[in-house]
């Protein structure tokens, strides 16, 4: 099954969702980890879908994007889950 094309309404509402957190940079953490994990999405279908029609360094550096994207929500979620102990040593 094929991922669903990049919309420009897609890359417009996460623009506007990345301006409002660099605009007010006291938002929630697990928020940002979340803009982070979509931006990895679309930068990563958008490398797929595109990757027969431009040249395979453009392709390659979207998918590098979207690793470091992810790589960053990752680090934001565990930032802001906390940790789980364990109950079984009661």
């Amino acid at each position: 099954m094929t991922d669903p094309p990049v919309t420009t309404r897609e890359i417009a509402e996460l623009l506007h969702r990345i301006r409002e957190l660099s605009d007010n940079p006291a938002n929630d953490p697990a928020e940002r980890a979340e803009v982070l994990a979509h931006k990895a999405d679309l930068l990563t279908r958008l490398a797929h879908q595109r990757a027969n029609e431009w040249d395979c360094e453009h392709a390659h550096q979207a998918r590098q994007l979207a690793h470091e994207a992810r790589t960053l929500a990752a680090q934001a979620r565990s930032i802001t889950t906390p940790p789980q102990h364990d109950q079984t040593h009661r």
